[in-house]
């Protein structure tokens, strides 16, 4: 299912970008270029002092840069001769001091955001992250030589190398079970111990009521019961006495 959505997405990014003019010049070039440039700064700053981190938490960066940060706050567009030129950061001056700049114009940022994911794809995310780790920095102007061959502005980036599914993510274990201290325990029994007489408490309370509704020979039954019960202890008392000494 991932992998049909992810080929629709990518069909649908090169047809409506084949649908708009045509009139950039190094579109492509520039496209890898910024890309590339973005990732590598954003990946440096991020990872700055760590040895390694997660592959899902380095995939994140990826996708979040090629999603929020082509903005038209950064980027914009020069025409010159009937012609358009990308500017912007990583990106070269083709035409330098030749042409007027804008930004806001069109949604060249809409086909830089789609064109940073075909270019990760074409290069392979594994890849990607192994040349980062081998020289702490990815060079775009290195990765982007066979785009900027040509001027043509190239409108049909489709990735020939089909991503692999991505690593789950590694769960947090679980913390351990906290194991109650002696004194917890005890306190825990003698508060265990404390509802069981509130409970006795309460039935008692709920019996006493009950005595001038009983008749003389039921009050008679109950009070024999009582002084065997209270005999039963006693002689249970003496008995512990007698063993302790």
């Amino acid at each position: 299912m991932a992998r049909a959505i992810r080929a629709w997405f990518l069909c649908f990014c090169a047809l409506r970008v084949q649908a708009q003019d045509d009139d950039f010049e190094w579109f492509r070039c520039d496209a890898c270029s910024a890309s590339f440039f973005k990732i590598n700064r954003t990946l440096v700053q991020r990872f700055a002092g760590r040895a390694s981190v997660p592959s899902y938490e380095f995939l994140e960066i990826i996708d979040e840069v090629c999603d929020t940060m082509f903005t038209k706050n950064e980027f914009g567009v020069k025409q010159h001769e009937g012609k358009k030129y990308l500017f912007g950061p990583g990106i070269k001056d083709h035409i330098p001091g030749l042409g007027f700049g804008q930004m806001g114009m069109g949604d060249y940022d809409k086909r830089l955001a789609a064109f940073c994911k075909m270019f990760v794809e074409e290069l392979g995310e594994e890849k990607l992250q192994q040349l980062y780790w081998d020289h702490r920095q990815l060079n775009h102007t290195q990765l982007c030589l066979e785009e900027c061959l040509s001027s043509a502005s190239g409108t049909g980036a489709q990735s020939r190398n089909p991503r692999k599914p991505r690593p789950a993510p590694r769960q947090k274990p679980l913390p351990a079970p906290k194991l109650d201290s002696p004194k917890e325990k005890t306190k825990t029994v003698a508060s265990k111990r404390e509802g069981r007489g509130a409970e006795a408490k309460l039935e008692l309370g709920q019996v006493l009521p009950l005595l001038p509704q009983l008749k003389t020979s039921d009050l008679h039954r109950l009070g024999t019961a009582v002084l065997d019960e209270l005999t039963k202890r006693a002689r249970s008392a003496q008995k512990s006495e007698r063993a302790e000494l």
